[in-house]
């Protein structure tokens, strides 16, 4: 669903390792529920070996990237599990593109698990300075006119419409696989929508989500979270006239 290769849908439909590790000694956390990414990552570690790994996670991505990271991880010594990449993963999983951001989360509750674990500070990697002729391409040719349409807040009504473009835009596929999304309320950065038929059911449910509210976060240009509810008669749009 959503664009998703055989293998990221191979670990949604049938997760490895989900669920707590009571006998975990080391614990790491990345993304936020707010966000709808949230993860945690929780390992138990013998001799020097990751001897059991599992996570809980909230977002289909992130369900995703969790399963294929526990098994990657089980077994390795603390210095071969420090050395996954976000790269190693990302391919795992035959290319998440967009959804990238879902393998960073999860490499980096693993490397703070291993840090917590050695006792160690996690320290995110620094990103690369761009380019001094990248730098000049970013700069406005004329500072009375914004950079992006993103530069222009849009009214209740634009956001509305917006909304409903980029649901109008998934339904035919998620009608392919048996369901179907319709959109009940906006309300700031809150969407109501109500899911049917096969993306109704617990985990179709957080991957259709996860899908919906990533396209939406990149249609408006901020975040945006999508609440399922149950049906109501009338599209509600807090603002909008």
């Amino acid at each position: 669903m959503l664009d998703f290769s055989e293998k990221a849908l191979d670990h949604f439909y049938n997760p490895r390792n989900a669920g707590p590790l009571e006998a975990a000694n080391a614990v790491g956390s990345a993304g936020s529920l707010e966000g709808g990414d949230a993860i945690r990552l929780m390992l138990r570690i013998e001799a020097g070996v990751v001897a059991e790994a599992r996570f809980q996670a909230f977002g289909g991505e992130e369900i995703v990237c969790c399963s294929a990271l526990t098994v990657m991880v089980t077994g390795l010594g603390l210095e071969a599990a420090r050395g996954l990449s976000v790269d190693a993963l990302d391919a795992a999983l035959g290319g998440l593109g967009a959804r990238r951001r879902a393998a960073e989360l999860a490499w980096t509750a693993l490397q703070m698990a291993l840090c917590q674990f050695e006792g160690r500070s996690f320290e995110p990697p620094q990103a690369a300075p761009a380019p001094a002729a990248a730098v000049k391409l970013l700069a406005p040719r004329h500072e009375s006119k914004p950079r992006t349409v993103r530069d222009v807040p849009l009214s209740p009504d634009e956001e509305a419409r917006l909304i409903a473009e980029v649901i109008e835009t998934v339904r035919p596929r998620l009608r392919a696989d048996g369901g179907d999304v319709t959109l009940l309320a906006v309300d700031g950065s809150k969407v109501r929508v109500h899911l049917t038929g096969a993306c109704s059911g617990c985990q179709l449910a957080a991957l259709t989500l996860g899908g919906l509210q990533k396209r939406l976060a990149d249609a408006l240009g901020r975040p945006i979270r999508v609440i399922p509810e149950e049906k109501r008669a009338l599209v509600a749009i807090a603002g909008a006239r």
